[in-house]
């Protein structure tokens, strides 16, 4: 019976439980935890709670949107893998991501994850320099386009 694991085993164990605790979210638990975030845009620091005060309405409008959050963490796509790699690599996400859009709905996005001491210049560099490629490629235009 083996008694050593790799650190691709510690990986992907992580990237499990990363997952897992996603796939059942505790209802009360977001609309609880939700309460003190600040909604971004707002600008105002303004918290869920104070923008959908229980008094107002019984509650509704915020367990509506508690409802909503909800929905989407359940529709979230798995990426666990790649956050634990990220994190285990030293590396940070970036806000920037590049779509490739279809007619209805993104066709692929390319997500990037950065070295924390990459220079913010180099980070952009490369991001334009995979736009540039892209929109060279077949999905100019953000539409697979046939070879000539």
């Amino acid at each position: 019976m083996p008694t050593s694991y790799t650190p691709a085993d510690l990986r992907a164990e992580a990237a499990n439980q990363h997952y897992n605790l996603t796939c059942d979210p505790d209802h009360m638990g977001v609309g609880e935890a939700m309460g003190t975030e600040t909604i971004p845009s707002t600008g105002q620091n303004l918290t869920w709670r104070q923008m959908l005060p229980a008094d107002a309405d019984d509650g509704e409008a915020y367990g509506a949107a508690v409802d909503e959050i909800h929905g989407l963490i359940d529709g979230a796509a798995n990426v666990s893998s790649w956050a634990v790699d990220i994190g285990a690599e030293g590396l940070r996400p970036s806000q920037t991501a590049i779509t490739l859009s279809g007619a209805e709905q993104p066709l692929a996005r390319v997500h990037f994850a950065f070295a924390p001491d990459m220079a913010p210049e180099m980070q952009s560099d490369l991001i334009t320099s995979v736009n540039a490629v892209l929109a060279q490629s077949r999905f100019q235009n953000g539409a697979p386009q046939r070879p000539a």
